[in-house]
């Protein structure tokens, strides 16, 4: 029977994390803004209560302590997350993930130290205290102004509930009403966990479709959309268009011998004069240590690159630098917006030290 129950827990908490992503959404733009926060942390949530339901079989299967340390970390992870996540939407300190990752690993240490009964406990008051946290941030605006947000707040402070009384018992009667079958049992947990993942799943999707889905303007997510829409745009005018991949080889070092700052002064830099060198070119800095530069192809991919080095190094002085740092470039030609995401997705996952020419 418990092991029905753990996964019966487990699929609520996959069915969370699916419905999650999948009412995110738009493919053809980055997830950004509130309502990437909210998945972020709120699918980090989800993800810890699959491994705290794994977690919870292998102990039952195996009489793990390992795993039931681990359960017990990742069960007080997942419901301090949706904390931390709650915290952040409502642009309160960002503490809440930091004191959930502190409550986790003290958790996973204390159950190889003290008898599983007594990490049981500890964990218990750990879910107390973080799903009460939890149910009044929820409550706080701006969050709880939005729908969904009362499903969030009840659901939660019911599941505070439920397993105060599961303490309040054990220290009236001990641990026998909890390791028996009835109210307070393992199994009958299980279960109140998996209605209570069920409902802040949907009370989560809710809040989320209300959020805004928009990354803040100076984000390298905003500057991947803005580039999606400007390139959408220049193809609806020419049936292929050039994007010029421009690298400062030397930008690890500058950001290392001066500072970030200067580093992403340098980049803006080589933007600013793509602009002056291109004409007609968008320019964006989609990734940490590129420039691209979408143009029509049109102009010949040599000339591009003379004139653009000419016009980078006319604007050295103005940035207060000595030297002109090299550009190394790589061209790609496009047809539709899916090739320009291909490329802002390579940079992003495989910088790549050098480039070579390619069209």
């Amino acid at each position: 029977m418990i092991v029905l129950a753990l996964l019966a827990s487990i699929a609520a908490a996959g069915v969370a994390l699916t419905m999650l992503f999948l009412a995110h959404g738009r493919p053809d733009d980055d997830r950004g803004g509130e309502r990437a926060d909210m998945v972020r942390y709120f699918g980090m949530s989800a993800i810890a209560a699959l491994v705290c339901g794994a977690m919870n079989v292998m102990e039952t299967a195996w009489d793990s302590v390992a795993a039931a340390a681990a359960g017990n970390a990742t069960n007080i992870v997942a419901v301090g997350l949706l904390w931390a996540g709650a915290r952040r939407l409502n642009g309160r300190r960002a503490i809440g993930a930091v004191s959930t990752g502190a409550g986790g690993i003290l958790l996973f240490g204390l159950t190889f130290l003290v008898p599983l009964d007594d990490a049981t406990l500890l964990k218990t008051a750990g879910l107390v205290v973080f799903s009460a946290l939890c149910a009044l941030e929820c409550a706080r605006p701006p969050v709880g102004q939005l729908g969904g947000a009362r499903l969030l707040s009840w659901t939660l402070s019911l599941y505070a509930a439920y397993n105060l009384a599961r303490l309040t018992v054990a220290a009236a009667f001990g641990m026998g009403p909890l390791l028996r079958p009835g109210p307070v049992s393992a199994e009958t947990t299980a279960a109140v966990s998996a209605v209570a993942i069920a409902l802040v799943s949907v009370g989560a999707v809710w809040v989320g479709r209300q959020l805004d889905d928009d990354p803040a303007p100076g984000t390298r997510a905003f500057a991947r959309g803005a580039l999606r829409r400007e390139t959408s745009r220049l193809l609806s005018e020419h049936a292929i268009i050039r994007a010029t991949l421009v690298r400062v080889p030397e930008i690890d070092l500058i950001r290392a011998a001066h500072s970030g700052e200067r580093g992403e002064t340098m980049l803006r830099t080589v933007a600013a004069a793509a602009m002056d060198a291109v004409p007609g070119a968008v320019t964006g800095m989609p990734a940490r240590d590129t420039v691209f530069v979408v143009a029509p192809a049109a102009t010949d991919a040599a000339g591009v690159e003379e004139s653009l080095r000419n016009a980078f190094a006319r604007r050295m002085p103005s940035i207060d630098y000595d030297d002109v740092p090299d550009l190394a470039f790589e061209h790609n030609l496009l047809r539709d917006v899916d090739d320009l995401s291909w490329l802002m997705e390579s940079r992003r996952s495989r910088p790549r030290r050098t480039q070579s020419g390619s069209e």
